[in-house]
């Protein structure tokens, strides 16, 4: 395996606008960034998964504040994302393609939009395109880039759909926390906490869950086009150091 070195200058398409999307960016968006909404719809247009958008400005709002620099793991308090970041990359190492900047990774712990542990995120793809995956070269800082942190949670978030018994959007950010929740433990402590979070958060970002027009009470992930597809749309071509 190469000596990674230093973390390479990355240099990735600035956020997407209004020009860049289809839909609607006024309506039901809340309190969510105005300049995060082009991202999140753009993300939602191009994996297919109508609602998408939405659900992706509740689920920031909790991990990252809307800060695509948020790191967790970088202080003295926060021990355990990188514990949990170690923990991933050791247990889970075996099975998958390596990472070029595996041990980085490892140390990391979580960040980005959507607040991804480094190693999950750069193996993002890997159970569709096994070794294709596009992040295997990738340092773990390339999180804070907004287009990666969004084509990880949209790959994430259709797994999630089209694996787990998902009954309506509150169930996702459940199997975001944990995908054993969606199955022996459903129900459980925990599986209503984060239920509870996620609805909490709704709520206070001035999201409406009962539109329909924005945000399903179920939503479809049938139309996946493929990580490739949504790679290409969403982030592009990485140098070519880190592809």
């Amino acid at each position: 395996m190469p000596n990674p070195g230093s973390p390479l200058q990355i240099d990735l398409p600035p956020l997407p606008t209004a020009f860049d999307v289809k839909g609607d960016l006024s309506r039901n968006w809340g309190e969510t960034p105005f300049d995060l909404r082009a991202l999140f719809l753009l993300t939602e247009e191009v994996a297919r998964i109508p609602g998408a958008a939405r659900y992706l400005a509740i689920a920031a709002k909790r991990e990252s504040a809307f800060v695509a620099a948020a790191h967790n793991g970088n202080a003295a308090n926060e021990q355990d994302e990188r514990d949990d970041s170690r923990a991933a990359y050791v247990n889970n190492k075996a099975r998958n393609p390596p990472l070029r900047y595996g041990e980085q990774a490892a140390d990391f712990g979580s960040g980005g939009l959507f607040g991804a542990l480094a190693p999950y995120a750069l193996w993002t793809g890997v159970p569709e395109v096994k070794t294709k995956a596009p992040l295997l070269n990738a340092p773990p800082e390339i999180l804070f880039q907004p287009r990666v942190a969004a084509f990880c949670a949209a790959v994430y978030m259709q797994r999630i759909l089209a694996n787990y018994r998902v009954d309506d959007v509150a169930d996702i950010k459940v199997g975001w926390a944990n995908p054993g929740l969606l199955g022996k433990d459903r129900g459980g402590t925990k599986y209503n906490e984060v239920r509870a979070r996620f609805l909490a958060d709704a709520k206070s970002l001035g999201i409406d869950l009962a539109d329909a027009t924005t945000i399903p009470a179920k939503l479809d992930p049938s139309a996946w086009p493929g990580v490739p597809a949504v790679f290409t749309a969403l982030v592009g071509t990485l140098p070519k150091e880190l592809a």
